[in-house]
Formats: structure tokens, sequence, C-alpha cells
């Protein structure tokens, strides 16, 4: 092979395919349209005038520099357009520990059910949120928007101390089975249930709900 001839590389109709298949994915769609169309005309025109020669370079060493113009666009956009989204849909589906209306009963009877159902996942989790309701009932949580459960586990430490150890183990099994780092077992069930149970009849030490330091 003759060391001048210019390296291989896909030619301007693959690259255009390359940058379409990878903005045709559902997360670009959510914005709409009409912006995507217009975007896609305008990278198929970049991409047509570069693969018929830039600077006088025409013929693979063109589309080698198409192709990678057509990708870093497309990386741009995940970068500009993905990052945003993917952010706003967290903020939509809320990143706090309750993310629905049911109180402390309906959620503990919605836990026993799943428990039942050995739906261990279901069962933790609801079981969790219904601890620190019952709590915030007694005033010992402040149910603030976004609460988490590692905060919601901390301010029950501050009036419980002594339960400390198993509140955040609780909180640290709720958010590992939340996103997907700890998997849910009726061990992870059980504990909370227990956690429960000595916290409905716990004497607190405190009473405010005032976030510490």
């Amino acid at each position: 092979m003759s060391l001048d001839a210019p390296p291989l590389g896909p030619d301007a109709e693959t690259a255009r395919r390359w940058a379409a298949d990878e903005l045709a994915k559902g997360e670009y769609q959510e914005g709409g349209s009409s912006w995507l169309d217009s975007f896609m005309r305008w990278l198929g025109d970049l991409i047509d005038g570069i693969g018929n020669g830039i600077g006088g370079a025409t013929g693979a060493t063109g589309t080698i520099v198409a192709a990678a113009i057509a990708l870093a666009v497309a990386a741009l956009v995940v970068w500009l357009v993905v990052g945003p989204m993917r952010r706003s849909r967290a903020r939509r589906t809320g990143e706090g520990l309750f993310d629905d209306e049911r109180d402390a009963a309906e959620l503990e009877a919605s836990a026993r059910e799943a428990a039942r159902a050995r739906d261990w996942g279901t069962a933790t989790l609801d079981l969790y949120r219904a601890l620190i309701a019952h709590l915030a009932q007694r005033d010992l949580v402040p149910l603030t928007a976004g609460l988490t459960a590692a905060e919601a586990a901390a301010s029950a430490s501050r009036a419980l101390p002594e339960l400390a150890p198993r509140l955040l183990r609780d909180a640290d099994a709720f958010d590992g089975i939340r996103y997907g780092h700890v998997e849910a077992s009726e061990d992870t069930y059980t504990h909370v249930s227990g956690t429960l149970a000595v916290c409905l009849h716990a004497r607190p030490r405190i009473t405010s709900m005032e976030p510490g330091p």
C-alpha cells in the first residue's frame, strides 16, 4: 500500500446517516420536531458541501473531514441538549423522598401488601417512606420540599440518637434500591420494619425540627 494514499473513511452519505441516527434517538425528540428538522437540513447541507470538497480536498480526505465534523456536531448536541433534558426530567420526577401524596398509613399498607407479594423493592421503599412520615407526624422530621432519605435519617437521628445506626442504614438501603445500586431483599424490608416498630415507641431527645448545622 502506498504511504501517500489517503486513509480510508466514510463517504458523505455515511457521515450524514451516522449523524441522523444519533439525532433520531428518543432524547432528542422530546424537544419537538421543528428544530430537529431544521437542524438536520442544515447538517445535511454542511456535510454535502464538505464532502464535495473543502479547501481543495476532495475524495477520501474530504469525506473524512465531513464525517469528523458530523460526529463532532452530534456530540455537541448531546452535550447541549440531552444533558439539560435529563436534568429537567430529574427535576420533574423529583429526587426527593416522597413522590406522591400518600400518608403514613397508606404508605405502610402499600409496603405490607408488596411484602406479601414478595416485591421487596416496593416494600422496602414504601415502608421507609412510611417510617419518615410517621416521624414527621411526631414533629421529629421536617417534610421539606425535595427531602432526601439521608436528610430525613439525619433529622431523625438527632431526635432519636440511639437509633441513628438503624436509620442511616435504612436510608442507605433506600437510596441504593431506588437508584439500582443495592438489590432489595427480605432483609432490607425486615430491617426497615424493625426500625419502624422501635421508632413508633421511642422517646425523642428533642422535638425541634430545625435542621442542624
